[in-house]
């Protein structure tokens, strides 16, 4: 039964028509990129109604730790969650498992590590971080960090087996995984936070209790519905398998990783401006993460697609994927650009009640719309690379938004205009690095297979 479900899924990746695959496939990821953003919205709309800045700027200076976190997760997971595409497209449901395992021990292993290794130096690390900007700051950052160092092992699992999920194509089990931690995580904030009065540190165990409810999810859901079921009885580490789980999972992680160094980068320069421009910064990254997660989602619904055509050689038809794909990202994103734009103050004022910091960041987010149509392309590309074996290109385009241009941009326009530079620096970087995926793609050709849209 399980094998009859997974050739079901590799026929039709293989042979439906491909608008309505590609739509089909994308929304529930959009939903779970979704599930995503209001998980990192949760605590902090929910801080944000205590009138406390310091606190909206601990959500900000720890979210730099749980987005290097997310991308360890994003490293196992897409890097054994593509080679299981690649393996089931080609009819290897051995290999497939296999790799499924050495991904989840992996990160578990990894997780187990990081939390024995952080936890007693929270607050030295809350400091690094960016929480030095106060006494009162770094003490609210230092709690909620340290609640976000136990959720470590559940995180990089859930993450894991999520994309494993969903680049296998079974996008729905993906989906509600994800949002059953989602839901969780929403219902007890303002219960722990307002109800027993745990202010910020309540935010952190929604989050902790939220995690632990999704890694259950998958676990259970991993042995049913044609899923490949999670076991370490199939860890084989062998050199080869390694290989491939993380090259292929590298870009994510570059891509995630350098989020988070960068993050912490901006915290620390942001931080000689003082707490308000941090805590706008925080609140206005929220908002922005609101459309281009969006479109990540969208992009993720063409990656089994291409990844298992790819296996199976299907070579034109990952071509006519890809530019389908841009062309309704692309779309997407002017449309999320003039929403965000618009309605910047009414959003802003969802997450913080302070006049000065919605002012700040409504500021940050219409400049951000600015280059906004321009991540269609940008994304999809990356993503593209990835699924077809080629990590390097991959890697460039994934780290040149946030890393490359990103990270002398920081010193250079903050050098030359003080806080303005701060807020002109993601649109400056965005355009840049799309610049850059239109030259790795336009260099890349198929086997046998132009990369160009015949018109």
């Amino acid at each position: 039964m399980k094998t009859e479900s997974k050739e079901q899924r590799r026929q039709r990746m293989i042979s439906e028509p491909l608008l309505p695959l590609i739509i089909k496939m994308a929304i529930p990821t959009m939903l779970g990129m979704m599930v995503t953003v209001i998980y990192n919205l949760a605590d902090t709309f929910w801080v944000g109604q205590l009138d406390n800045k310091s606190m909206t700027a601990a959500i900000g200076v720890a979210f730099s730790f749980v987005s290097l976190i997310q991308a360890l997760g994003f490293w196992f997971g897409y890097g054994s969650g593509n080679v299981m595409s690649r393996a089931l497209g080609a009819k290897n449901d051995t290999e497939a498992q296999i790799i499924s395992s050495d991904g989840v021990a992996l990160a578990v292993g990894a997780g187990i590590i990081l939390t024995l290794i952080g936890y007693p130096f929270a607050r030295p690390f809350a400091a690094f971080l960016g929480g030095n900007a106060s006494e009162q700051l770094l003490l609210y950052s230092t709690d909620y960090l340290k609640i976000m160092l136990l959720a470590i092992p559940f995180s990089l699992f859930s993450t894991t087996v999520y994309n494993q999920f969903r680049l296998c194509g079974n996008v729905k089990d993906a989906m509600i995984g994800l949002l059953i931690g989602m839901a969780a995580n929403m219902i007890l904030d303002p219960i722990l936070i307002f109800g027993f009065q745990m202010s910020i540190v309540g935010a952190g165990w929604a989050t902790l209790i939220g995690q632990v409810l999704s890694c259950v999810y998958f676990f259970i859901h991993s042995h049913t519905q044609g899923n490949i079921p999670v076991s370490l009885l199939y860890v084989s580490f062998k050199k080869k398998r390694l290989y491939h789980i993380f090259a292929g999972g590298a870009p994510n992680f570059a891509r995630e990783g350098i989020t988070g160094i960068t993050s912490v980068a901006l915290n620390q320069v942001a931080a000689g401006f003082g707490e308000t421009v941090i805590a706008a910064l925080t609140v206005s990254a929220r908002i922005a993460a609101i459309g281009y997660m969006l479109m990540i989602g969208f992009g993720q619904g063409f990656q089994p697609i291409c990844a298992i055509n790819f296996g199976a050689k299907q070579y034109d038809r990952v071509k006519k994927a890809f530019w389908m794909t841009v062309k309704i990202g692309t779309a997407l994103m002017i449309v999320s650009a003039v929403f965000l734009a618009i309605f910047a103050p009414q959003l802003a004022g969802l997450l913080s009640t302070d006049l000065e910091v919605i002012a700040i960041a409504s500021l940050i987010l219409r400049l951000q719309c600015i280059s906004f149509p321009l991540l269609g392309f940008y994304a999809v590309s990356s993503m593209y690379m990835q699924n077809v074996g080629q990590y390097f290109r991959a890697l460039l385009i994934s780290i040149s938004r946030q890393g490359i241009f990103y990270f002398p941009l920081l010193f250079l326009l903050t050098a030359l205009w003080k806080q303005t530079g701060l807020y002109i620096l993601q649109p400056l970087s965005d355009v840049i690095s799309a610049g850059l995926a239109i030259i790795i793609i336009k260099k890349y050709r198929f086997p046998n297979v132009s990369i160009r849209e015949n018109h």
